[in-house]
């Protein structure tokens, strides 16, 4: 198909800098022309790379500066054309080579250089001396029909002159010279004596088959360039979706935990409204009964049931702010898991807005870079497809090696596929953490076969100091009352009993252990009510179980398998209590205890085969999920 000038827009022909048409045009690597003028600065003012204005593509900076840079002959050449037509279409009035007259322009002699009247036009094309300047003439008619291809343009061009000899035509290039235009003489005798000297038409096929090839491989990724932008939306598009699904399901996360939270705030303000109003009415119950015996005996015991009613009074204030302390308490741990969870939920919502904003930045970097891509692209095949369509083989040769050569990095950069717009289309965040943890068991005499059993397991894990409750009243303790065990011995243990504020003996099946004091290598985790530790906050939760390395009563530190030196406070963390499978009555209350106990880093021993592991082999747990568990016989020191 015929290439024309008006194909490609008169744009094509100015330079980027000035806006004008060019003057001594210098062609870069990537194929973008500036006027030689307009490029020097630039040039100049560059270290060892010059940025093209256009595309920014980095390229070496020649020796010589902007000389260094080869002249693009074939868009001089064009200019030349257009400002010839423009000339010859306005019938401008010059001097005319034929009679020498000032008259209006009709058609300009390629090869005489000069621009002819109309009475000297037929002459000049029929004259036998001027006869073969007929294929070198540009006239007005040919102006006028508009479908002046580039291929009309390169047969009105003569050869170009020898390198070294001004005044002789080139007949030959000289391949090591970079395809110079030579004549014969240069090529045998002077100074390209020597030299891979080619015939131009040949050198010219050659040239033109390379490039040719090179648009082949070119055009085959149109379609991966031009599609990059539309890629690139749709990415966008599907960020934009992602970042508001996944705000949405944290924030819908958030109120399901805030939701818990409200739930148990309300029971615990039903519980401290309930107990008010029984205290409330049992004082006045007790001060009504109180009231009416006191009338009947008053002279007989007057002093006796003041005092009964002083009594009362202080039992029950006693009572209420027992109560209004733990409910207190309760409100203080549910504030700071509130607070917890909306900490949890702004990073999260932080992190995704963060995420978002930066995977949005790469895009705009890879637009960037897509739009540059694009403009190289387009660039190189309007500047090739001109040159191959002015079938000139001068141009040819002066000019497609250079482009040859810069169409291979523009392949590579074409065929780049950009695999990381599904990876940035997306946004990641954690599940807020559950603000309740299961707590720690306390085991009863009813979780063992027999008394005998439950015996032995008081006697392995009883300790001076423990806290333990009574489950079985005798003469002196009722059941409920706690204490602290200070002595023991055959199966018998004296305890201070808060309630009677003095020491009494009872039986190891009659008290249950609430707590069994910490000390070294205990195993032991975070109390379910701390959300922050106060000291180390990273590396552990409810889950993580730990053994104890150090304290001194306050303080301690503990190696979790997350976390190998976790300092913190002894009231932070609870006790693990472990037990065999022997010690309980069926395997559902076996399996509830693991369940509440069981944690990462626990050492356990297999006591029924199940293909995998065999009755003995002992392990680590590394994952606990849910209730599945394959019923481990848990060590008993962990």
């Amino acid at each position: 198909m015929a290439f024309q000038l008006e194909d490609m827009g008169e744009n094509f022909f100015s330079c980027s800098i000035c806006l004008h048409s060019f003057k001594d045009p210098k062609l870069l690597p990537c194929l973008h022309r500036f006027c030689r003028g307009c490029i020097k600065p630039v040039v100049d003012e560059s270290d060892d790379k010059v940025k093209c204005p256009l595309c920014k593509q980095d390229c070496d900076k020649p020796d010589d500066g902007v000389d260094g840079f080869k002249t693009d002959f074939h868009t001089r050449n064009v200019v030349e054309y257009i400002q010839l037509q423009k000339s010859v279409a306005a019938e401008e009035v010059r001097k005319c080579i034929g009679c020498s007259n000032e008259l209006q322009v009709a058609a300009f002699c390629f090869k005489c250089r000069g621009f002819i009247c109309r009475k000297c036009h037929e002459v000049h094309e029929n004259s036998g001396m001027t006869r073969d300047h007929k294929e070198h003439i540009l006239a007005l008619k040919d102006v006028k029909d508009k479908h002046l291809t580039l291929e009309k343009l390169g047969s009105l061009r003569e050869a170009p002159s020898c390198s070294d000899h001004p005044d002789e035509l080139a007949e030959i290039c000289c391949v090591d010279c970079d395809n110079l235009p030579i004549c014969v003489v240069c090529g045998q005798y002077e100074n390209h004596k020597g030299h891979t000297i080619r015939g131009v038409r040949e050198l010219a096929a050659e040239e033109r088959k390379k490039i040719e090839d090179s648009m082949k491989v070119l055009k085959e990724q149109d379609e991966n360039v031009h599609g990059l932008p539309a890629k690139l939306v749709d990415a966008v598009k599907s960020l934009e979706d992602n970042i508001t699904e996944t705000k949405a399901r944290i924030r819908s996360q958030y109120n399901e935990e805030a939701k818990k939270i409200n739930e148990k705030e309300r029971e615990a303000d039903g519980v401290l409204a309930q107990h008010k109003a029984d205290v409330d009415r049992k004082e006045r119950e007790e001060v009504a009964d109180l009231n009416q015996r006191r009338e009947r005996e008053l002279e007989m015991v007057n002093d006796k049931y003041d005092k009964c009613v002083s009594e009362a009074k202080a039992k029950a204030a006693d009572e209420r702010g027992g109560k209004d302390t733990a409910a207190s308490k309760t409100k203080d741990v549910l504030t700071k898991k509130r607070s917890y969870l909306e900490k949890e939920y702004a990073d999260s919502i932080s992190s995704v807005d963060h995420q978002g904003k930066t995977n949005m930045k790469t895009f705009g970097e890879l637009s960037d870079q897509s739009d540059q891509r694009i403009q190289r692209y387009d660039n190189f095949v309007t500047v090739v497809s001109s040159v191959l369509a002015s079938r000139d083989h001068w141009t040819d040769v002066s000019c497609l090696p250079g482009m040859d050569v810069s169409s291979k990095p523009l392949i590579e950069d074409a065929k780049k596929e950009f695999p990381e717009i599904v990876v940035l289309s997306k946004v990641t965040s954690k599940r807020i953490t559950p603000v309740f943890a299961n707590p720690a068991p306390v085991i009863k005499s009813d979780d063992f076969k027999s008394d005998d059993g439950y015996d032995k397991y008081v006697e392995e894990h009883l300790r001076i100091g423990m806290t333990v409750r009574c489950c079985k009243a005798n003469w002196r303790v009722q059941v409920g009352d706690t204490g602290k065990v200070i002595e023991f011995h055959d199966y018998l243990m004296y305890c201070q009993w808060q309630g009677l504020g003095d020491t009494s003996l009872v039986a190891y099946r009659d008290v249950e252990i609430v707590d069994q004091g910490i000390q070294v290598g205990s195993k032991v985790r975070l109390q379910q009510s701390v959300v922050n530790p106060i000291r180390d906050q990273e590396g552990v939760n409810q889950r993580s179980v730990g053994r104890v390395t150090a304290t001194d009563g306050k303080n301690c530190t503990v190696v979790f398998p997350t976390k190998k030196q976790w300092k913190g406070l002894l009231s932070e963390v609870e006790r693990v209590l472990l037990l065999r499978r022997s010690a309980f009555q069926d395997d559902s209350s076996f399996s509830a205890y693991v369940r509440d106990t069981i944690g990462v880093g626990m050492a356990v021993r297999c006591y029924k085969d199940d293909g995998m592991a065999k009755v003995g082999d002992i392990g680590t747990v590394t994952m606990v999920i849910t209730s599945i568990c394959l019923d481990p016989g848990l060590m008993p020191n962990g």
